[in-house]
């Protein structure tokens, strides 16, 4: 049986794939890990046909139970070499962007995914953040706060990929 955090991670990347479908992005999960779990990248239709355009976004995907909500953010402690890995890539201007996407869990695994007849339901939902600022001398985490506006979903994915585009970040 797979561990609690290997499942959670399962469906971190089955939350992600379901918001790209529907927003009309390709995705692409990456074989191996190197502070990068995937991309989205465009698609556009081009002489018939539909080809990916160029413009892609980068994601570090996280699931986790322990994180908090208070009236405007998600709390959550992210490891420290994972900030500084995204802190340092978004100081290189000519990088692809990329962005943290944080799956909040249940603390209760029994909750994580509801099977009825009618529908399959996952339990949580994904913020992103774009994270700056200066790299972190913690030696384990790093205190984060997301604006709980940020929630991953098609429309905002979309909106994502506009800010690539037009050169906003």
């Amino acid at each position: 049986m797979l561990t609690d955090q290997h499942i959670a991670e399962a469906l971190s990347r089955a939350y992600v794939r379901a918001i790209a479908g529907c927003a009309g992005l390709n995705l692409a999960i990456r074989e191996y890990d190197y502070g990068v779990d995937g991309s989205f990248d465009e698609v556009v239709i081009r002489q018939n046909r539909r080809v990916e355009s160029g413009f892609s976004l980068s994601f570090q995907l996280k699931a986790s139970t322990l994180w908090q909500l208070d009236s405007a953010y998600v709390v959550y402690d992210l490891e420290v070499k994972t900030y500084n890995d995204l802190i340092l890539r978004r100081s290189i201007r000519t990088a692809t962007p990329c962005i943290l996407i944080l799956l909040t869990l249940p603390t209760d695994s029994n909750q994580w995914l509801i099977c009825e007849e009618s529908e399959l339901r996952l339990q949580g939902t994904c913020y992103w953040e774009y994270l700056s600022g200066s790299p972190s001398d913690n030696r384990s985490s790093v205190r984060i706060r997301i604006p709980r506006s940020q929630r991953l979903t098609p429309e905002s994915l979309l909106t994502l990929m506009q800010n690539v585009k037009t050169g906003d970040w």
